[in-house]
């Protein structure tokens, strides 16, 4: 495949050494000092001096956001050189490109994920070549640079975004910006949500097609118009570049903008233009820059989507050319389509099939890539993407022309945005529309990646095969025989597709795994995650105080990145804001809990009557667990032990006294003997826990999961003695206003011989067969 492709083959070593500088044990290439250097040299807090230059800003939630590079930064212990960090201010002081001189700062180093499946700032911030934040910053001075018509770029695409925001409705107005402009500081998180989980998210950046839209089609035009190849290159170049600066230097649109000035120096040069190559090249360039952007998702994203273009789409749709061709040669002579041409339904028949064969075969190229980096994948995105394409050309042109025209002439963009108004309305309408359809997103959790490396090995093969029996039909000449070969190639087309159904099922297929239970890292408050082993599926309560979406950004996200599709039972222990937020969310985005638990003697208060006519609306069916009540599987068994029938007069006005106590007990062999215990009882205090212990229903358990976040009032020391855990786990987060973890119930659970684990230190705790494991070591 790479014969004659010299510096294709260059390009891609290059790019396989510093892959393995970055993911592999060696950091050869030092891919990681600047980041490490940082981290040691600067602590959270540190207040600091630095000077440094301004290379990229955007607008974000209503902050500048500036990107400083070459930075030193002075702290009382020395200088740290060739740094780079972020800054946010509320106003456009400070021009791009210019050398800036802070005064003051502190340092924030950018948070990692805490759980399985959650956002790692650090990781996509360090992917950009960022070692940290500046907060409570003061300028002392800049001085600016000759460079002086990047910011005149900076501030065209906000007046151009004013203007967007003058004729469309807000949400219309930052959607344009976003895929005209490549401006997503403002784009409406619900919509971004809707286009990512029915497979259209792509269109938001700027990318190839954009470049074909604005360069390809001025370059074309120019060529048509007699232009040689040197000025029409040099023209469409240019403008290309400008463009790029206007959309932000994004990464799609570096890649993109790159290949295209390749695909121009080839044809002023007369050579071939070799796509493979071009990327390899443009690869070569960001990661030479930048090693880390590798693992940015934009990056994967984008030069995936071109190599599913190179090795899959276009080999896909080529086999269907290809046949279509032979179909023609195998038409009788009499019907008068051998010599004439084709007639206008045979094309049009044929264009559109083979634009689904191409949406088709993208999605099988990018199904691995999609779901490692969102765990899910939309099962209709081949069929939208037929009906939302063809009309990106037209938002895009449209779009940029009256956002120019609208700074020198309003009424005239007021009618040129009517259009625009009603692709995007017609998008959002299409895409919700497909969003309610059966089945319209499947969950099929992080795979390993090896199964990644044979997805794609199998595939390629399955396609050079086809693609080689391809060409040997096509050279068979003989008119006598071109039924025979039609037939044979047809039945081969079929094999080739169902070949890319089946191993698209297969990805489907979750991954079986054994008994863990995940204590998830909330914040100030609980989530805890049980999966016995055999195929059903617990949840422990789920919400925080501090963590306003807890359950979009962090619950359903892990989730997600296990594969699991459904709770089976999901146990609330009572209706505390910091036991029930995420599962709240979780109910109100669709996802699938097939009965709630709740306690016999539940308050009705407010929070309950929410929570009840959400599960009625999602079609969860509620139970009611009094002591003694069992919820039981194949190998684990859940036991109500409180509260008992006669405390709920007595705590009437204590949600957190009523609180649903459990003991689980896993068995491997279910021969009825236990081999893990675990004591989960909410937020119930010392008072409940020592009606527990003399109530004798609890004995020794192997783990103790602390009442009420390690509250000084709970963790009884009667009650530690009863059930003498061997290990104590603790979930709450390392600020908050009340106290939590106190002493006084760390000292117990200590002298109790308890191992304490605390997700405020570790992260995600996870308990299995094989051992604690933390997520944050």
């Amino acid at each position: 495949m790479l014969q004659g492709r010299r510096l294709c083959r260059i390009s891609l070593l290059m790019i396989l050494i510093i892959t393995f500088s970055v993911f592999g044990p060696w950091d050869f290439l030092g891919v990681y000092n600047k980041a490490d250097s940082a981290i040691t040299f600067l602590s959270d807090g540190d207040v600091v001096s630095a000077e440094g230059y301004v290379y990229h800003k955007e607008i974000k939630n209503d902050n500048l956001l500036y990107y400083v590079k070459d930075a030193s930064v002075t702290t009382g212990s020395g200088t740290l050189s060739k740094t780079s960090f972020i800054i946010k201010l509320e106003s456009d002081e400070i021009p791009n490109y210019c050398k800036l001189n802070i005064r003051k700062g502190i340092v924030k180093h950018f948070s990692h994920a805490r759980n399985e499946g959650g956002f790692d700032m650090g990781d996509y911030y360090n992917s950009l070549g960022l070692c940290f934040e500046l907060e409570d910053v003061s300028i002392a001075g800049f001085e600016t640079s000759a460079l002086g018509q990047y910011d005149f770029c900076f501030k065209l695409r906000n007046a151009i975004s004013h203007i967007y925001e003058t004729y469309l409705p807000g949400e219309e107005a930052d959607f344009l910006s976003s895929v005209a402009l490549g401006a997503k500081g403002g784009l409406d998180e619900e919509l971004k949500t809707l286009f990512q989980e029915v497979g259209i998210a792509h269109i938001l950046a700027v990318s190839g097609l954009h470049v074909s839209v604005v360069c390809m089609a001025l370059y074309s035009l120019l060529r048509r118009r007699g232009l040689s190849f040197v000025c029409s290159g040099a023209l469409a170049g240019n403008v290309a570049v400008f463009y790029g600066f206007l959309t932000g230097g994004s990464v799609s649109s570096v890649r993109a903008i790159g290949m295209f000035l390749i695909y121009l120096g080839a044809q002023v040069a007369g050579e071939s233009y070799d796509m493979l190559t071009a990327l390899a090249v443009m690869a070569d360039f960001l990661l030479i820059d930048n090693f880390l952007i590798i693992k940015n998702a934009s990056f994967i994203f984008s030069f995936g989507a071109v190599l599913g273009i190179i090795y899959v789409a276009m080999p896909f749709s080529n086999v269907y050319v290809n046949y279509s061709r032979l179909r023609r040669r195998s038409i009788k002579s009499d019907e008068g389509f051998v010599s004439g041409p084709v007639p206008l339904t045979m094309r049009l028949v044929e264009y559109i099939v083979s634009s689904l064969v191409f949406s088709f075969g993208m999605n099988v190229a990018m199904l691995p890539i999609v779901t490692q980096l969102f765990y899910q994948t939309p099962i209709y995105s081949v069929l939208l993407n037929l009906v939302v394409l063809p009309m990106m050309p037209a938002l895009l042109l449209v779009g940029l022309i009256a956002g120019i025209i609208g700074l020198f002439i309003s009424g005239l963009a007021g009618i040129l945005f009517m259009p625009c108004h009603f692709i995007i309305y017609f998008y959002e309408l299409i895409s919700y529309s497909f969003s309610k359809l059966p089945m319209a997103t499947i969950i099929v959790g992080k795979k390993s990646l090896i199964a990644v490396i044979i997805y794609y090995v199998v595939l390629v093969a399955i396609i050079r095969i086809y693609e080689v029996t391809s060409e040997y039909l096509l050279g068979k000449k003989s008119i006598v025989d071109n039924t025979s070969i039609l037939l044979s190639y047809k039945k081969k087309l079929w094999i080739l597709s169902i070949s890319f159904v089946l191993i698209s099922l297969i990805w489907f297929i979750p991954s079986k795994s054994g008994f863990e239970m995940d204590f998830i890292d909330v914040g100030q408050g609980d989530g805890i995650f049980i999966n016995s082993g055999d195929d059903t599926t617990f949840f422990i309560d789920g919400g925080s105080t501090n963590q306003d979406t807890v359950g979009k950004y962090t619950m359903l996200p892990f989730l997600k990145s296990k594969g699991v599709r459904k709770i089976d039972y999901w146990f609330l222990s009572h209706t505390d804001e910091d036991h029930v937020s995420g599962f709240i969310e979780l109910l109100e985005s669709g996802y699938k809990v097939e009965k709630l638990v709740l306690s016999e003697v539940i308050p009705k208060d407010e929070m309950f009557n929410q929570i009840e006519a959400l599960a009625k609306a999602n079609g969860t069916e509620i139970l009611y667990m009094r002591q003694g009540d069992i919820v039981a599987t194949k190998h684990v068994i859940f036991r109500c032990v409180y509260p008992f029938d006669d405390v709920a007069t007595l705590y009437a006005d204590d949600v957190n006294a009523l609180s649903l106590s459990l003991v689980m007990s896993y068995d491997s062999n279910s021969d009825c003997t236990p081999e893990y215990t675990a004591f989960f009882g909410g937020d119930i205090a010392a008072e409940q826990e020592q009606l527990i212990a003399k109530s004798g229903l609890v004995g020794h358990v192997n783990l103790l999961k602390v009442s009420h976040h390690g509250s000084r009032f709970s963790s009884d020391s009667i009650f530690l003695n009863t059930l003498s855990p061997d290990t104590a786990i603790i979930s709450c987060s390392k600020k908050n206003r009340y106290g939590h973890p106190a002493d006084e119930a760390i000292s117990r659970l200590e002298e109790a011989g308890c191992k304490i684990y605390y997700t405020m230190n570790s992260g995600r705790i996870c308990v299995s067969r094989d051992g604690i494991d933390l997520y944050v070591e």
